[in-house]
């Protein structure tokens, strides 16, 4: 018998804590009765799902989270759902839609009210908006949540559909031609775009001409006209040298 085996069979501690939320599978759950004192809440996270035995699935309301402790030489905590379970008999599946729904009226006549929070799926009810419809009244549509960090896994039929009657469309994403270096000191990285390549050896043409100076701040201004601009009475420098460098001091007589 392993060591967990024979803690379990020692049974739990009287005493155990109680959570209103908890983080498990990727999901954050909260007790129905944690929801009902937030009135103005904008999700619900109370609303659980898991599969049983023979295809058999259970939906529920999460009532109350507990941990156990079972003692030994590494203590062993785990964390149980207690749940309200609707009647798995009461449910509506139309496998070609995908669609699940449940009556919210029905109740599970098990005794088997608890689940291992690992076995939690998060989901949320949806009840139909016309209710005065008999076929509808009184039925919700589950949706299953998609956990924080986790991509769908694919099934079969993602991969198995005929290209000559499949009317949906595919889409690639087009690559982008040509290259172009960005330069940091000491890291020299290439990309490829618009079929041009930059020479780090050219730094470009400075401007120094202070005619071209003031039409380049009309410009900067959204001037087109030079009557609109007073003229400058100071000249603008601009050196070729990199202000990012540690050592840079635009006051010394290297850069002025």
């Amino acid at each position: 018998m392993s060591d967990e085996l024979r803690q379990v069979a020692n049974g739990f501690k009287l005493r155990v804590k109680s959570y209103t939320s908890y983080d498990v599978n990727g999901y954050r759950f909260h007790t129905s009765r944690h929801e009902q004192t937030r009135p103005g809440r904008k999700t619900t996270n109370s609303q659980v799902f898991t599969p049983g035995t023979n295809d058999v699935e259970y939906y529920g309301i999460i009532e109350e989270i507990y941990e156990l402790e079972y003692e030994g030489r590494v203590p062993l905590t785990p964390v149980i759902f207690k749940c309200h379970w609707f009647d798995p008999a009461r449910t509506r599946r139309t496998p070609h839609l995908g669609l699940v729904e449940i009556r919210h009226d029905s109740v599970y006549k098990g005794k088997d009210v608890y689940i291992v929070a690992q076995q939690a799926v998060q989901v949320y009810h949806t009840p139909y908006a016309c209710q005065d419809k008999d076929h509808l009244k009184g039925w919700s549509i589950v949706h299953q949540v998609s956990s924080h960090g986790k991509l769908p896994v694919p099934n079969d039929e993602d991969y198995t559909f005929d290209t000559n009657t499949y009317d949906g469309e595919f889409y690639q994403a087009d690559g982008l031609q040509g290259s172009f270096e960005i330069v940091l000191p000491g890291v020299t990285t290439a990309m490829e775009v618009d079929n041009e390549t930059v020479d780090d050896e050219d730094p470009g043409d400075v401007v120094l001409n202070p005619k071209d100076i003031q039409m380049l701040e009309r410009f900067h201004l959204g001037k087109d006209n030079e009557e609109d601009t007073e003229p400058s009475d100071s000249v603008a420098h601009l050196d070729n040298f990199d202000s990012d460098d540690e050592t840079y001091d635009p006051n010394h007589e290297d850069y002025s």
